[in-house]
């Protein structure tokens, strides 16, 4: 929050911004996220936790494997949810080069090693979904997640917007 005073000749003026997170889901987004796991976002969820938790258990696998529960979790609900990127705060060049280079890297040995599977899992569910004339919502987020099996570091997910609103306040203090 910040605090910017100006002072006039008779009054002074304050002006504050107030800056407010709200969840933008809707209702329709809640009912394609319950038919989602019912129908098909349960095996996504289970594959992909389970990977997780499994990489986990090596010190090595351990960045990889909080990512992939990370992902998991997003899995459960997807609808109403955006991608960020980690990196889209960072304002100094060095941390930010360093930062993109390290989650590139990252990104690389996870399509070789196991991305590939779980891209793959993902691509045909997604076309088992979309030759369904209903299933097309659901085979939508499945390519997406096909997308996000190559590349899943460095991506955060939200299902909040921001708002700041400016009032300004007239009187004398």
């Amino acid at each position: 929050m910040g605090l910017e005073i100006k002072s006039n000749e008779r009054a002074k003026e304050q002006v504050e911004q107030i800056t407010f997170s709200y969840d933008r889901r809707s209702s329709c987004s809640w009912i394609f996220n319950i038919l989602w796991l019912l129908i098909g976002g349960w095996h996504l969820f289970l594959t992909w936790f389970i990977t997780g938790v499994l990489l986990c258990c090596t010190c090595i696998g351990i960045p990889c494997g909080m990512q992939v529960i990370k992902i998991s979790l997003f899995l459960l609900f997807p609808f109403g949810k955006r991608l960020t990127y980690t990196s889209d705060g960072i304002e100094d060049s060095g941390t930010l080069c360093c930062m993109n280079s390290c989650n590139c890297i990252f990104n690389v040995i996870w399509a070789l090693t196991a991305g590939w599977i779980l891209a793959l899992q993902a691509f045909l569910t997604g076309l088992a979904f979309i030759v369904t004339i209903i299933g097309i919502p659901f085979g939508w987020q499945c390519m997406k997640l096909t997308w996000l099996c190559f590349r899943p570091f460095g991506i955060d997910f939200t299902a909040e917007e921001t708002a700041t609103v400016t009032t300004t306040n007239y009187g004398a203090m």
